[in-house]
């Protein structure tokens, strides 16, 4: 079995309002006071909005340009970036064209996402201020001087992919009954797993989790792969053939896979999709796959082998 692991990374976005003096992060946005306040964005330096800045720290790499990877947490009023009330980011007033206040990342796989929601930020990071009314026209202030909250998030796209052992074996094979491959290559007479893969992932439509290789091979022979019309083999009839359960997160077997039947339809060059998820919640779900096979009495008596490769899309 042939894999790559994927390491999992996730980190939250905290964002306060405090002086400019204690800003330890990066200010997104600076306003003349806590509450009833005018904005200038990052760049002005108006000393009576020092005491009032958007701090944001926790996120390797987060900047508040407006270009590249980034997202406009709010739209100024004012043509040099100060003295300004402000609009929401879906907002289109002409007079708010000019000057943005924006939340970016150096890293183009990060999604930034900023929302306006009444009394919290539930589902997002953090609160970055709140604004006297929406969605235009309106002074700002910290995170608790109105109703009205700004909220963001950002995360890294991520992944995480394991597999629970790098072989496994059938042991002696023969034509009167069917085997099991076992982690330790020494084969079951009766069903049993034969390896897991735990699987998780951030991208918010989920992932895939595809397989390619051939059925078990020597010299140029081959078990029989069973292809993608489940069933249990017959003992004799020369078949291999794997089948999977899935426990806890979201994740889903695809079929043929996901039946009491064994199936496999891969092989080296094409890839056969043997689970999925459509959430992005973080939440890991094990694969546990089970391998099957059975000989005829007159395959060439040989060390039959092949190598598995699995491969893990985000669908971010």
């Amino acid at each position: 079995m042939i894999f790559i692991p994927i390491s999992y990374i996730y980190a939250s976005l905290s964002c306060s309002v405090t002086t400019s003096a204690s800003c330890s992060g990066t200010v997104l946005l600076r306003m003349s006071g806590s509450s009833n306040a005018q904005a200038e964005i990052p760049s002005q330096t108006t000393p009576s909005y020092d005491g009032n800045v958007i701090c944001c720290t926790g996120v390797i790499g987060l900047g508040n340009s407006c270009s590249g990877n980034y997202e406009v947490i709010a739209r100024l009023s004012g043509l040099t970036g100060t003295n300004s009330h402000v609009e929401q980011n879906n907002q289109s007033n002409t007079n708010y064209n000019n000057t943005k206040a924006c939340i970016s990342s150096s890293f183009a796989g990060d999604v930034i996402t900023v929302g306006y929601q009444p009394n919290d930020c539930t589902g997002y990071d953090t609160t970055l201020f709140s604004m006297g009314k929406t969605p235009t026209n309106s002074q700002v202030g910290n995170t608790l001087a109105y109703n009205n909250k700004v909220c963001a998030k950002v995360y890294s796209q991520s992944i995480s992919f394991s597999l629970s052992s790098s072989s496994s074996g059938f042991g002696n094979l023969n034509s009167s009954g069917l085997r099991y491959a076992t982690p330790d290559s020494l084969g079951s007479s009766s069903e049993t797993e034969s390896y897991s893969l735990v699987v998780s992932t951030n991208a918010p439509n989920g992932y895939v989790v595809m397989l390619k290789g051939d059925a078990p091979t020597y010299n140029a022979k081959t078990i029989n792969p069973i292809g993608n019309t489940p069933l249990i083999p017959v003992p004799g009839s020369k078949a291999f053939g794997i089948r999977a359960l899935a426990s806890g997160g979201s994740g889903v077997v695809s079929s043929p896979y996901n039946s009491s039947g064994f199936a496999y339809d891969a092989t080296s060059s094409n890839f056969t999709t043997l689970a999925s998820s459509s959430s992005g919640d973080g939440s890991s779900t094990t694969y546990s796959v089970h391998s099957v096979v059975t000989i005829d009495s007159l395959l060439d008596p040989g060390n039959y082998s092949t190598s598995l490769t699995y491969v893990v899309t985000g669908n971010f």
